[in-house]
């Protein structure tokens, strides 16, 4: 119990000095400004039509698209009513009208656009993201008789996709199983909130750099003050204080990353609601292989931005311990982590694109996007499968030697 009180109190001393560098409370406002803004503005200035055409805003623009959403797509898209959806606009549409392919308000007739077109606009985009491949919805009417069954064009387009990869037979055996799995067809419905917060996880890029500029001098900056060689020779510096640096140092990465969660999470979902939680993930891109709702594509999400933080924190905290100056480490860490997201993983062999995936900056992304796999021994594993092998096990080796490199101060 004494133990544990001591190691408490170190705890609590070393997250104050983390938090006492100011470099490090503006990484993390910045971070944090930069997360609420990915929302904030999406929110007041949010808008939808009425049959009339008028503009309804925010909350109450909200509260009409569910409730039309409700009524009119909160259902399971057969090929029949897909087909059924596109035509009744088709006979409407006016080609000469539509000059630039986007005029939809003028080759529509007023009514048709603001009471039907209007708010299926970006179920419209997703049908034609499976039948063309672009947010062109206008091809759909004018080339409606050859667009055929719209789950057989879904199951075309990922053996195109096949095709194009350079996939051995085990791994396009594992994803062809996917693509059929996932072939639907599909519920359609309601989901900004969940939506909205998947575009602001792409924003923990910024909050896991602050941890790892945070974490930089935890040990580093004791060598620079001479201090190590003091610590490591007192009553609780071989173990417990080290046992505490280290400790408080995963405690911050974990919190600065739950603190932004709540930020935007929390916001967006009273503002939006929790509807669509159960949705498939297809409704994002028909050609996504992953058999999960939004409700499970988040929570993945979330876990692996804490897997990344703390991945970034533990190499800051190993390097820390070797490098005997701060600025270096935070420098390390900064290149280290935001060099991945330049490297050209599509270029290079199969062996580099696999390996240059694992990078800490693409844990936390949509990279159910992708067909990256690892085979072993006839064994196929996803990205988040091998992603949190290895980190995990990075994480377990990393550590102990972070405070066998610390504990060699005193000799040196």
């Amino acid at each position: 119990m004494a133990n544990m009180k001591i190691i408490a109190r170190i705890i609590k001393f070393e997250l104050k000095k983390i938090l006492s560098s100011k470099l490090t409370i503006g990484a993390l406002i910045i971070s944090y400004l930069i997360l609420i803004y990915s929302f904030v503005p999406n929110i007041f200035k949010y808008t939808f039509y009425d049959d009339d055409g008028n503009l309804i805003k925010r909350k109450q623009a909200v509260n009409y698209e569910k409730e039309f959403y409700k009524e009119y797509l909160n259902q399971v898209q057969t090929d029949e009513r897909i087909r059924a959806n596109i035509e009744n606009l088709k006979e409407h549409y006016i080609v000469e009208n539509n000059k630039t392919g986007f005029e939809y308000d003028k080759a529509l007739p007023k009514d048709i656009y603001y009471e039907y077109y209007k708010p299926r606009e970006s179920y419209f985009h997703w049908l034609a993201q499976n039948f063309i491949s672009g947010p062109y919805p206008h091809i759909l009417m004018i080339e409606f008789d050859e667009l055929g069954d719209f789950y057989v064009h879904r199951q075309k387009n990922c053996e195109t996709w096949f095709d194009s990869m350079n996939l051995t037979s085990t791994e396009r055996e594992f994803w062809q199983q996917r693509a059929n799995i996932t072939k639907g067809p599909y519920q359609y419905g309601y989901y900004q909130g969940w939506n909205y917060i998947n575009d602001s996880l792409d924003i923990v890029v910024f909050l896991v750099l602050a941890i790892g500029i945070g974490i930089s001098g935890v040990f580093s900056e004791e060598h620079e003050t001479g201090m190590d060689a003091i610590l490591l020779s007192a009553r609780y510096g071989r173990t417990k204080l080290v046992t505490g640096k280290i400790t408080a140092s995963l405690i911050f990465a974990i919190v600065v990353v739950l603190v932004g969660l709540l930020l935007c999470v929390v916001p967006i979902l009273l503002f939006f609601g929790t509807e669509g939680w159960n949705l498939p993930i297809q409704v994002l891109d028909a050609k996504i292989l992953y058999n999960w709702t939004l409700l499970k594509t988040i929570g993945i999400r979330i876990f692996m931005s804490f897997l990344s933080a703390l991945a970034v924190a533990t190499i800051a905290l190993s390097l820390s311990s070797k490098i005997k100056k701060t600025t270096p480490v935070a420098v390390i860490v900064i290149l280290f982590y935001l060099g991945g997201l330049f490297i050209p993983v599509e270029r290079g062999n199969r062996i580099f694109q696999k390996i240059t995936r694992l990078l800490p900056a693409f844990l936390s992304g949509r990279q159910y996007y992708g067909l990256v796999t690892y085979s072993f021994f006839g064994k196929v594993l996803t990205f988040y499968h091998m992603a949190i092998a290895v980190y995990i096990l990075l994480i377990l080796i990393l550590l102990p030697l972070s405070m066998i490199f610390f504990k060699k101060h005193q000799v040196e």
